[in-house]
C-alpha cells in the first residue's frame, strides 16, 4: 500500500491563507511548498500520551512512532473539519473535545508544513485504523523522554512535543512528602526554612506538591508554613486521599478486623489509636500515646479524642497499636484483610489491604491526570516504602531507616540538614 502521490493539497502562507495547490508528491519532493496539516495529541486521565506507529509503506518516517492523529487538510477543507475526519478515520473517535494548542511551521529536508496542533483527554475505546496505522499505545512521559533522539520517534513529533508540551515539563514533577522526619524535624517539630524555600520555588516552577502521611487529617496541624502550597493529601497511609473538599479515595478496614484488634488491645492492655472517618479514639492504658504523640511528636489534638463506641460506628481507616514488631506479626496473622506500616519502633499503622502510600500516588495520579512515573516521593520510615518504590524517583532522607535507604533511588541529607532542598536541586526541580 502507498500514499496517493496525486492527491491535491492546498498550498498556504504562514497565516493559513490558501495561495495555491499542489500534489502530495510535489509537496513531499523537497519543493518546500507550505501545506497545512492537523495534529491531535490524545492524553488519558493518567497523563499518558497515545502514539501511533507509522506503517512501513509510508513515504515519510516509516515504522516510527508519531502523534496520535495527524493528517493533511484536503483542498477546500477547514482545519476543524479535517481534524474531525482524521480522528474518526485513524482512531475511530467521534466523541471528544479538542483544545487548540498552537500553530507553527515545521520544516524537514523533504517538506514544509503549517501544523495546527490540538490536544484532548480521552479514556474511551480506541480503534486504530488497520489500513492507516500499524497500531498504537499510550506512553508514559518518562518513556517518551527516554526515546527522544533514539530514532524511535518521528522528528516531527519530538519537535512538537518539546515545543507544545515539554516547556520544562521534564523538571516539573508531582512531589509527595511524608510529614514526620521528612518535612517536619523530629528535633524542632517545625519545617526547616530551607524546605519552605525549596517547596515555594518548586511550586513556582510548575511542580505540584502533595502530602503523603500516616497521620489522619485531624492531627495534620504542623504544616502552616507550606499549607498554601499543597495540592492534595494522602492521609492515614493511603486509606483517605483528598484534594480540597473532594475525596479521591477512601478504603476502610473491614469491621471484623477492627473488632479483633480492639478486643486484643483491651485484653492485653496496650495502647491503641482508632481512626474513624470523622473522629479519632484513643485507648492509652500505658501512657504511650501521650508520651510519644504529645511529648515527642508535639501532637495536642488527641486531647479532643472521641469515645471509642462513637468511632466504631464510623468507617475505620487506620489503627495504630503500640507493641513490638514480633507481636505485630502475631496480630497480623489474625487480621487477614490488613497491612501494616511501621515508622516508629514503638508502634505501627494498620490499614486495609490495598491502602498504602504507593497506591495513594496512583489514585492521585488518576484523579489529577499526571503520569505516575513523573513523580518524586520523599520519606524516612517503613510506611514510606510503598511510595518510594511506586514513584518515578524515590528519595530517602539522610535520617531515614536503613531499610528505606536501600530501597530508594537516592539518599539525600537529613531533614535538619536541608535534605529536601538538596534533593530538589540534585534533580534540577529547582535552581
Amino acid at each position: 500500500m502507498k500514499d496517493n502521490q496525486n492527491e491535491i493539497f492546498p498550498v498556504v502562507d504562514e497565516d493559513g491563507r490558501v495561495v495555491g495547490s499542489a500534489t502530495r508528491g510535489e509537496c513531499h519532493s523537497g519543493s518546500m511548498l507550505l501545506h497545512p496539516v492537523v495534529h491531535l495529541h490524545v492524553f488519558n486521565s493518567a497523563g499518558e500520551l497515545y502514539l501511533q506507529k507509522r506503517p512501513a509503506w509510508k513515504d515519510i518516517q516509516p515504522g516510527k512512532w508519531d502523534t496520535a492523529v495527524g493528517g493533511h487538510i484536503d483542498y477546500g477543507e477547514t482545519p476543524e473539519d479535517a481534524l474531525l475526519r482524521e480522528v474518526r478515520e485513524e482512531l475511530g473517535i467521534t466523541d471528544f473535545t479538542p483544545e487548540f494548542v498552537a500553530k507553527y511551521v515545521f520544516e524537514s529536508s523533504r517538506e514544509r508544513e503549517l501544523v495546527y496542533v490540538h490536544r484532548c483527554t480521552y479514556d474511551g475505546p480506541l480503534q486504530p485504523s488497520a489500513s492507516e496505522l500499524d497500531g498504537g499505545r499510550f506512553w508514559t512521559l518518562q518513556e517518551i523522554y527516554d526515546a527522544m533522539e533514539q530514532e524511535v520517534l518521528t522528528p516531527n513529533f519530538e519537535n512538537e512535543f518539546k515545543r507544545c508540551f515539554d516547556k520544562g515539563m521534564k523538571n516539573k514533577y508531582a512531589l509527595f512528602f511524608d510529614i514526620d522526619g521528612t518535612l517536619v524535624s523530629f528535633r524542632t517539630h517545625e519545617i526547616p526554612s530551607s524546605t519552605v524555600q525549596a517547596l515555594t520555588q518548586a511550586k513556582a516552577n510548575g511542580s505540584r506538591v502533595y502530602i503523603a502521611t500516616g497521620r489522619p487529617p485531624v492531627i495534620i496541624t504542623n504544616l502552616d508554613a507550606i499549607k498554601h502550597l499543597v495540592d492534595g493529601y494522602i492521609t492515614t497511609n493511603g486509606a483517605l486521599c483528598y484534594v480540597g473538599d473532594e475525596m479521591v479515595c477512601c478504603q476502610p478496614i473491614p469491621k471484623e478486623d477492627v473488632m479483633t484488634c480492639v478486643a486484643d488491645a483491651q485484653t492485653n492492655g496496650y495502647s491503641l489509636i482508632v481512626v474513624g472517618r470523622k473522629d479519632v479514639a484513643v485507648l492509652d492504658p500505658t501512657g504511650d500515646v501521650d508520651r510519644i504523640f504529645r511529648q515527642m511528636l508535639a501532637v495536642k489534638e488527641f486531647n479532643r479524642a472521641a469515645p471509642l463506641d462513637i468511632v466504631l460506628q464510623q468507617d475505620v481507616l487506620q489503627m495504630t497499636p503500640f507493641f513490638s514488631p514480633d507481636y505485630e506479626k502475631q496480630l497480623l496473622a489474625r487480621l487477614p484483610n490488613c497491612v501494616s506500616g511501621r515508622w516508629h519502633p514503638e508502634f505501627t499503622d494498620i490499614t486495609a489491604n490495598g491502602a498504602d502510600k504507593g497506591k495513594g500516588i496512583l489514585a492521585m495520579a488518576r484523579h489529577e491526570g499526571f503520569d505516575p512515573s513523573h513523580t518524586i516521593a520523599f520519606g524516612d520510615g517503613g510506611n514510606d516504602t510503598s511510595m518510594i518504590l511506586q514513584a518515578g524517583i524515590g528519595i530517602a532522607m539522610g535520617n531515614a531507616i536503613d531499610a528505606l535507604k536501600q530501597q530508594a533511588d537516592y539518599v539525600t541529607t537529613s531533614v535538619d540538614d536541608d535534605g529536601i532542598l538538596n534533593a530538589l536541586r540534585h534533580f534540577n526541580v529547582i535552581d
